[in-house]
């Protein structure tokens, strides 16, 4: 019985380890929540456990702070799109994948977004656990509202909750028809000097993979150099 379950043991412990656990939440057109997700860094987390010879398997969360929280404690592995912030080198690593996105300024009618200062006096919808660029996420003299991801912050805009919100330009073809029928304004704002110049993955440094760190981060640099995660679903 002993040499039975230690057999059991043996293999679940192996197939664990040739597992690897990803934390998403829903945040079209990157992430989109589903059986089976999709979305952008869907398609690069498939590619990312292809590289590493690893199953892919997903924990699906509420919102972006709760996968942060999840990666800190080693109970998830990856999550796509963290940025490398000083807080975060204590418990994660990093692996760029692809180049940073732009960054776009969506409004109510009538609100101009074209410098910084203009934030100034508006109320900004900050989607949960996200961080933007260094000078944004620590100016306490902004007034900034938490939302749970951006379809909460259309939502908030549409009831005049909230003055604007920040989003990619491939996000704002994902709700071009709601900007639309809301007659919101898209404002191009000067901010990519102030931020990432990559996207990157982020690891747990309590992740369960049979790779050293030093190794993970090779290979994904060396696949990002070669192109191999570009082109993701015709983006």
């Amino acid at each position: 019985m002993l040499l039975v379950l230690a057999f059991v043991f043996s293999v679940n412990a192996n197939a664990h380890n040739n597992d690897i656990l990803a934390c998403i939440d829903d945040h079209p057109p990157y992430q989109v929540l589903g059986d089976p997700p999709s979305g952008i860094h869907i398609t690069a987390l498939h590619k990312l456990a292809t590289l590493l010879d690893l199953n892919l398997t997903f924990l699906q969360s509420p919102n972006f702070a709760r996968c942060v929280a999840l990666l800190k404690r080693g109970d998830v592995d990856v999550i796509a799109a963290l940025n490398p912030l000083p807080e975060r080198q204590d418990f994660a690593f990093f692996a760029p994948f692809k180049p940073a996105d732009a960054l776009r300024v969506i409004s109510k009618d009538g609100i101009q977004i074209s410098t910084y200062n203009d934030f100034q006096d508006k109320i900004i919808g900050v989607s949960r656990g996200v961080r933007y660029f260094s000078r944004f996420d620590n100016d306490e003299s902004l007034q900034k509202i938490d939302i749970q991801n951006v379809r909460i912050g259309f939502s908030l805009l549409l009831k005049n909750r909230i003055d604007l919100i920040m989003v990619s330009p491939a996000m704002i073809n994902s709700f071009s028809k709601e900007i639309k029928e809301a007659d919101l304004k898209v404002s191009p704002i000067a901010l990519e000097e102030m931020r990432n110049k990559e996207t990157f993955f982020g690891f747990s440094k309590l992740h369960k993979l049979e790779m050293k760190e030093a190794d993970i981060k090779q290979k994904i640099y060396d696949a990002y150099q070669s192109g191999y995660f570009a082109h993701q679903n015709g983006n």
